[in-house]
């Protein structure tokens, strides 16, 4: 035998344990940043919980997915950096665009966080630049929506939960 091909089942077990430990870990990271704007908040309950959730859905995957959607494995996603600085920045502007909308009174800020949330969208995400991936557009299309879908219900999940397990975790300490 020339080389030693792993069998398919055993690379998509390999894969999947890989992603079901990530998404955890990626998971656990943003229960953290919501137990942080939780504590600076105040008391949150896990109604308003599920609103930060949301929000942070919109911030970490919604609005970064309008210009990069979720790529399927093996497509050709164009200069990494360039994707991930495009991510990092329309993430923190729809965060910080959002926290000006909902959190302040004033209309000139409630204005700035409106065009906070568009900036990143105007100059437009950084494009493939390998041409044309070979995937069918309608799998690829089936992953973007699928890999949303799971992070919206990750985040009101996260959202709603946090506050309930930092209440109990209070009353338990003292």
């Amino acid at each position: 035998m020339a080389g030693h091909a792993q069998p398919m089942q055993a690379i998509s077990i390999e894969r999947t344990i890989y992603s079901v430990l990530f998404t955890c870990l990626g998971a656990c990271g943003f229960a953290l940043l919501l137990g942080a704007c939780y504590t600076l908040r105040g008391d949150v309950s896990w109604r308003g919980g599920l609103l930060w959730g949301l929000a942070g859905f919109v911030s970490f995957a919604l609005a970064p997915a309008l210009g990069l959607p979720p790529e399927l494995p093996g497509a050709h996603p164009g200069d990494l950096a360039m994707r991930q600085m495009w991510w990092i920045t329309t993430a923190g502007a729809t965060a910080v665009g959002l926290a000006c909308i909902a959190f302040s009174r004033a209309t000139a800020l409630k204005l700035l966080g409106v065009a906070l949330i568009a900036l990143p969208h105007l100059f437009g995400a950084p494009q493939a630049t390998q041409g044309d991936s070979d995937l069918p557009t309608d799998m690829a299309w089936t992953f973007a929506l699928s890999s949303l879908a799971v992070s919206a219900l990750m985040w009101l999940i996260l959202g709603a939960l946090t506050p309930v397990l930092m209440r109990r975790y209070k009353a338990q300490t003292g």
